[in-house]
């Protein structure tokens, strides 16, 4: 399961360097897939497979290698086990974001 989890995050990677916007999910973890009128152009749709088959052979020939960058960070927040604190944590991430003080 951890393997199966690590390379979805990281085929998702793969697939944002080529220049795809995917959405990442984590229970179950999983790449969403939107198709809008953009990808309806000759050839588009027949790229993006490629693309996907493509990540997916990596993926799958790499199964011990450890997760890097972003999923490494989802890997590591699907690992914990108090899933309230995400959200405590998320919304003090933003609310220091979007803070008007001046710190200085």
């Amino acid at each position: 399961k951890q393997w199966y989890q690590r390379r979805v995050r990281d085929m998702s990677t793969d697939l944002t360097k080529k220049g795809w916007n995917l959405a990442v999910l984590q229970f179950p973890a999983g790449i969403h897939i939107a198709l809008t009128r953009r990808h309806m152009a000759p050839g588009v749709i027949d790229e993006l497979l490629s693309d996907i088959r493509e990540s997916a052979a990596l993926q799958m020939s790499k199964p011990h290698e450890k997760a890097t960058g972003a999923a490494a960070m989802y890997g590591m927040a699907a690992q914990i086990p108090d899933r309230s604190i995400v959200d405590d944590i998320a919304k003090e991430f933003w609310k220091l974001y979007y803070s008007t003080n001046d710190r200085n």
